[in-house]
């Protein structure tokens, strides 16, 4: 079959693929969007969107479980596991099938196969040899079935949007039964009576509230001292305190030494860890029905490459000239070491998120339409810590900027170098009216200007409300400017205007 040549592929057609894809589109390129598996990528299909289907399902629960609070009754409640489970993955297709209207509009050829870069732009043109693939989407770690070279493709710039995949850990693997990941938790045909999940990160604490809100024991195993141990601290433990008080087994500053799947129950091994190490005198056996590994990712990059290019990685991710990490806006072509190669999103390392990898893919193609000539200004940097977290369990978590722990461990001084302004959900009037006065608004000032150096939030509408104060960071502004902007009343957005207050020493409701 004769090449055809483009001036763009993207291979991905995750969040970071598909936009990317479209902007190079807009920009004037012809472009080929490659992807062995289903439009969309593990956020939409596995990840961000059918994981918060399900959740809302467990708010639901929760809400009818007080249902007497809200002045209801029924004779009984029960649900339809199945059809929970299904209705996350119709609300996936709805948007998977959307991704392919898209790139239909914008004219972008969308190439359904195995990708493999052969040779980069070196010689003129990147080459990219595509065969048919069969891709088991259902398990985290299926491996996929690559067949012989359907074709050859060659472009000017390729742009490498793969993604992550989850992580195990050496003695524990993913099984498709008693051993999770993500996909496995959020697919599976029965509801575990029992679930040990091993890390307390986003993901892990996601799954602890859907089913614990489901009526299944839930264990959390976290290695660090804190459930969500990326958040600042007064936030982790006012959510490990309300999760304990609901009856959640969190055992953080814990080790897991083995997981043994071998017989009914899964067996896992945990101990305290003291000074670093496991304090294996004090080690106990926990069992579960299933144990979910929740303990990071990796990218996905595997027989991505020829071997003979040496490509450069770094920490299990193709390395570029981003560097993890970085905390100032600077310009960043996402440029691997492979001439016209460039990747974007999780393959290349934190922050793992899908709102990072689609802006990391915007930016990265129009940096390459500005040096062609095609964008007649050079690109806005993003600005790494202006970067918004969010955790949708319930209550939600979400924060933008440094904690304060990453303050003092810069040398800053509270009172000298920052102030802090925390105020309680519990007397808030819009809180108290939806039924959701559990947690905080934590806001940290710089002095002496008073430039927001970071928000954290615990509460209702918490992913939503942070909104405001990431858009406030990137616009440089000061606590006084958010007290001098009305907000409307009843609203949670009140919240902030509170902890603005509260970190000038104004506090009025508290």
């Amino acid at each position: 079959m004769a090449n055809k040549h483009f001036d763009v592929v993207v291979i991905g057609g995750g969040p970071a693929g598909y936009v990317g894809a479209i902007r190079a589109a807009q920009l004037g390129y012809k472009v080929a969007c490659v992807e062995r598996a289903k439009l969309g990528g593990v956020c939409l299909n596995w990840g961000c969107i059918p994981t918060k289907s399900l959740l809302a399902n467990a708010e639901l629960i929760e809400k009818c479980h007080e249902a007497e609070y809200w002045g209801l009754t029924f004779k009984s409640m029960n649900f339809d596991w199945s059809k929970t489970i299904g209705r996350s993955r119709d609300v996936a297709g709805k948007l998977n099938s959307g991704i392919g209207f898209l790139l239909k509009k914008n004219k972008i050829e969308h190439i359904q196969g195995n990708a493999k870069i052969v040779n980069d732009a070196s010689s003129g043109k990147a080459e990219i040899e595509i065969a048919d693939a069969d891709v088991n989407e259902e398990l985290t770690s299926a491996p996929t079935s690559v067949k012989a070279k359907r074709e050859t493709i060659t472009a000017d710039h390729v742009v490498v949007a793969t993604g992550s995949v989850a992580r195990e850990l050496p003695f524990a693997q993913f099984d498709g039964d008693k051993i999770w990941g993500a996909r496995e938790a959020m697919f599976n045909k029965e509801k575990p009576k029992r679930l040990i999940i091993i890390g307390a990160g986003a993901i892990g604490m996601e799954f602890a509230y859907f089913y614990k809100t489901f009526g299944t024991e839930v264990t959390v195993v976290e290695m660090l001292d804190a459930i969500l141990p990326v958040e600042d601290r007064d936030i982790s433990r006012a959510l490990e305190k309300i999760y304990k008080k609901k009856g959640m087994n969190l055992l953080t500053g814990h080790m897991t030494l083995d997981v043994d799947a071998k017989g009914k129950a899964v067996k896992v091994i945990v101990a305290p860890v003291k000074d670093g190490k496991p304090d294996e005198s004090k080690k106990q056996t926990l069992e579960a029905d299933k144990v979910l590994l929740a303990v990071g990712v990796k990218g996905r990059y595997d027989g991505l490459f020829d071997e003979k290019l040496g490509l450069e990685t770094f920490k299990d991710h193709i390395k570029t000239d981003f560097v993890p990490g970085q905390t100032r806006a600077e310009p960043i072509d996402y440029k691997t070491n492979l001439k016209g190669i460039y990747a974007v999103g999780d393959v290349i390392g934190p922050p793992w998120l899908a709102h990072v990898a689609s802006e990391e893919a915007i930016l990265c193609v129009e940096r390459i339409a500005w040096r062609d000539g095609k964008l007649d200004h050079e690109p806005i940097p993003m600005d790494y810590t202006v970067i918004p977290g969010c955790t949708y369990c319930h209550p939600q978590v979400a924060s933008v900027g440094f904690t304060e722990e990453a303050l003092k461990a810069q040398g800053l001084e509270k009172g000298k170098d920052y102030q802090v302004g925390t105020y309680q959900l519990q007397a808030h009037g819009k809180a108290i009216a939806s039924g959701a006065n559990q947690g905080l608004v934590k806001l940290i000032r710089g002095l002496p200007r008073g430039e927001i150096l970071g928000c954290h939030i615990l509460g209702e509408n918490a992913t939503e409300l942070i909104a405001e104060m990431s858009t406030a960071r990137r616009l440089e502004a000061t606590t006084e400017e958010i007290i001098a902007t009305v907000h409307a009343h009843p609203t949670m957005h009140e919240a902030l205007h509170e902890a603005a207050l509260a970190a000038e020493g104004r506090l009025i409701h508290g």
